[in-house]
């Protein structure tokens, strides 16, 4: 009888927990890899809501466009709808933002972060969803305003998807809103792992860690028009 040849048990079980032991190592740098091009995808998106915000102002006077106060909380107005998510920014009675820019934009994609983490609670999930967040100090604003526009932010990211247009911050109201800036910003809220998109108001975008972010949003000097 001729002798046949093959693997035993217990090398197939060997292979098979090397492989397994490979398989573990990689997928981390597989999934940071991932994470690195949506990332680079988000910060294009941003890039893209910038220049449109650029012709925006042209076509209006060099005047940042309004946002319409939706939802009060405790007597404390904001613009940011990232918890409430209605109604659509795309198609909304109320003037808001990103629907202002859409002519200039004209796809709903560059509103979506890739790295979103899907809706908000109540969230029209229908409609186009945004993963962006407005200086609401910038509104109705001239672009002017900014007294250093490498420095003074425009937008950033977040990370839900929301069916209304997020928005920031409600000033500060005494006896009924004390924190600086009022839902203005919250640690944990970056979509690419602690790091953060961002949009200036020279058109200039960057990435960078939320740190970073809260400096730039909180440390204008006093009296400036867009200090949180």
């Amino acid at each position: 009888m001729p002798r046949q040849y093959g693997f035993t048990l217990i090398e197939l079980l060997v292979v098979i927990a090397i492989i397994g032991i490979l398989a573990a190592m990689l997928f981390p740098v597989f999934a940071q890899a991932r994470e690195k091009a949506r990332a680079i995808v988000c910060i294009s998106n941003v890039s893209q809501l910038g220049k449109a915000m650029a012709m925006y102002w042209m076509d209006n006077d060099s005047n940042s466009p309004i946002q319409e106060h939706l939802y009060i909380e405790g007597g404390c107005p904001f613009w940011m709808d990232a918890a409430y998510g209605v109604p659509n920014w795309y198609a909304a009675p109320y003037a808001n933002w990103a629907s202002a820019i859409f002519p200039y934009v004209r796809s709903v994609e560059v509103y979506r972060c890739s790295s979103q983490r899907g809706w908000t609670q109540n969230s029209d999930t229908t409609q186009p969803g945004l993963s962006y967040i407005y200086n609401g100090f910038a509104a109705g604003r001239s672009d002017a305003a900014a007294q250093n526009p490498s420095q003074t932010v425009l937008l950033w990211d977040y990370r839900y998807l929301t069916s209304y247009a997020v928005v920031n911050p409600a000033p500060p109201i005494p006896g009924l809103c004390t924190d600086p800036g009022c839902y203005c910003y919250y640690d944990g809220w970056s979509a690419h792992t602690e790091q953060f998109n961002v949009l200036y108001f020279d058109s200039h975008a960057k990435n960078m860690p939320q740190a970073m972010l809260r400096a730039n949003l909180f440390g204008l000097p006093p009296g400036n028009v867009f200090s949180f």
